[in-house]
């Protein structure tokens, strides 16, 4: 309780009591002197150290907080800008020059710089720390690179096929076939020893594997997946999923003196529980990525209906195994941005649990079967942007930069 107390005959008197107070209990202060003093100028911000204001900044979880935070004035903006949280950046690559656009902060900004460019090359994943997996020629040229560092990794071009099951004579039932990587997932950055690269291909084989030391891709397991959409890494295992929302596991082992690689394969039939069937006309497409707290795997279906001009609306669901059932349950996207691309999707907790979620997503769904994103002459990005979680504010919102049709990838978020 907040007292105002007056000194009137040695005793107090609370406020908002309806007792008079005599004006005898005032000291008797010329009128001049009992005036209120003037309201304290506003403090002055712009003084602060910079070094204090990047461990202020830095210690901010919330996005939302940091978006204020830079809001404050040109100074506090630009240590926000000299220190940026880690959401992604928007590549934009082509054969003349690969663009990248800070998401926080706003696309006027400065570009940040990009130590590995490489113009022409086409980008099938993203992973934190500035990797990427790449192709660098049409149809070769694999490579892990860091567009933080110039780092590059060659990766092969080529996966060992074992011939009629290996009953073959020894010297003769191993082939080496070319390969075309369209989407690729890294469980660690290399040089760890817990580097894996698993890869969505075509070819003799539709999954593969790598590891730092192998000449070759490992091609999965039988059953491997047909037509999968998207690809990820979440608790220790690659996840794949295709059109028809069946999941695919594969946990990478590395076993050995000579760190020889085998992989674990899991086949989940889930129950598709609270979905929506898509209209006619429409495209469904698929992707996979953990949630901001890294516990769930969350699927985000998005709907796009090429005649009514692209996207038009998402659904997020949860998986959920329990007493022995796999499924998709409806997911209440709140306190979440969710940013989804071909295993490049990554999602962050805005500290606002009860605020709708938001997701950003890119153009890089194609007509016809998935492995259609090597066939074309190039790549749009018209059909990218934002929507709102909110069932008061769905509708989508062209909030990215627009840019003229690339000749090498599709746009991609850089988990920088």
């Amino acid at each position: 309780h907040f007292y105002l107390m007056v000194v009137c005959s040695n005793k107090f008197v609370k406020h908002g009591s309806k007792r008079p107070i005599p004006p005898s209990c005032f000291p008797m202060f010329p009128r001049s002197e009992r005036q209120m003093p003037p309201p304290a100028a506003a403090a002055d911000w712009s003084g602060v150290h910079q070094d204090i204001l990047s461990r202020i900044f830095l210690s901010l979880a919330c996005i939302g907080d940091r978006v204020r935070f830079s809001a404050v004035n040109q100074q506090w903006r630009g240590v926000a800008l000299q220190n940026p949280p880690p959401l992604p950046w928007l590549l934009m690559p082509s054969t003349a020059g690969t663009s990248c656009h800070r998401i926080f902060g706003g696309f006027a900004d400065p570009q940040p710089p990009l130590a590995g460019a490489v113009r022409g090359a086409r980008f099938c994943g993203s992973s934190p720390g500035g990797w990427s997996v790449v192709v660098l020629h049409q149809w070769h040229g694999h490579a892990l690179l860091n567009l933080r560092s110039g780092e590059r990794v060659p990766l092969p071009d080529h996966v060992r096929v074992t011939l009629n099951g290996g009953r073959a004579p020894p010297n003769f039932n191993v082939i080496r076939c070319p390969i075309m990587v369209r989407a690729a997932a890294v469980s660690a950055p290399p040089p760890s020893a817990a580097c894996v690269v698993a890869a969505l291909t075509t070819g003799q084989t539709t999954m593969a594997f790598w590891r730092p030391g192998m000449d070759c891709w490992s091609p999965a397991p039988l059953g491997a997946p047909c037509d999968a959409q998207d690809l990820t890494y979440h608790d220790g295992c690659f996840w794949a999923v295709n059109p028809w929302e069946q999941l695919f596991c594969y946990k990478p082992e590395i076993a050995g003196a000579d760190g020889a690689l085998t992989v674990q394969h899991l086949v989940y039939q889930c129950c598709a529980d609270q979905m929506t069937p898509p209209a006619p006309g429409e495209i469904v497409s698929r992707y996979l990525l953990p949630a901001a707290s890294g516990e769930d795997l969350l699927m985000v279906k998005r709907f796009i209906d090429p005649a009514r001009g692209g996207t038009r609306r998402f659904e997020v669901f949860r998986l959920e195994k329990q007493l022995g059932r796999t499924s998709w349950r409806l997911y209440k996207m709140e306190g979440q941005v969710l940013f989804v691309g071909r295993s490049c999707s990554k999602a962050f907790d805005t500290g606002r649990s009860g605020n709708p979620g938001y997701i950003y997503f890119l153009d890089d769904v194609y007509g016809g079967r998935p492995m259609s994103v090597l066939q074309q002459n190039e790549y749009p990005c018209t059909d990218m942007g934002g929507w709102s979680c909110s069932p008061d504010d769905e509708e989508i919102k062209r909030c990215l930069p627009w840019a003229h049709p690339s000749d090498s990838s599709p746009s991609i978020w850089y988990l920088h």
